[in-house]
């Protein structure tokens, strides 16, 4: 098989060209280590061919994965980004419902905790349940529907409940 050249000149392709392996080895640092199940993708391209003489296919084929590469990893990086809003925003409306139920019901900031349970571990009744249904209503401009404030048994359901109406309305 003859060398070729490369059909243009691309950041992705070597300034040097004789389809050789080694030759890839500085393109797309960034990229060739990404992991997918501790799957190294072009490294694992490369040890394939390892010995072989690339073709021009060969190098759009690579410049493809790459291509690939690149808009998982901005894709990876909008995803932790929503996560560590959602994160974020999660934990400003527990300290928001926390402050509340501690200002409304005189309870201790540390026994406030997302796994608390209303009833058992805070001693709220059905009635302190109903006022604070109310205030958080008025507090986060969201409504609680009774079908749904019922079911509301933790502090962490109701974060959630919060959290999925305030992002959604």
């Amino acid at each position: 098989m003859e060398k070729h050249t490369p059909p243009e000149k691309s950041n992705l392709i070597p300034d040097k060209w004789n389809n050789r392996i080694h030759d890839f080895e500085d393109l797309s640092k960034e990229f060739s280590n990404i992991r997918i199940n501790s799957y190294q993708i072009c490294k694992y391209w490369f040890k394939a061919r390892n010995g072989q003489v690339l073709d021009n296919e060969d190098t759009l084929r690579y410049q493809r994965i790459v291509s690939i590469l690149k808009e998982m990893s901005t894709l990876m990086e909008e995803i932790e980004t929503a996560i560590q809003y959602n994160q974020l925003k999660k934990l400003e409306i527990f300290e928001k419902v926390r402050s509340i139920i501690v200002d409304k019901w005189e309870i201790e900031a540390d026994k406030v905790t997302p796994l608390a349970n209303f009833v058992h571990d805070l001693g709220v009744d059905s009635l302190d349940m109903l006022e604070l249904m109310i205030v958080l209503e008025s507090s986060f401009g969201i409504e609680f529907p009774e079908q749904i404030s019922t079911t509301l048994l933790t502090v962490q359901q109701t974060i959630d409940y919060i959290s999925q109406k305030v992002v959604t309305e």
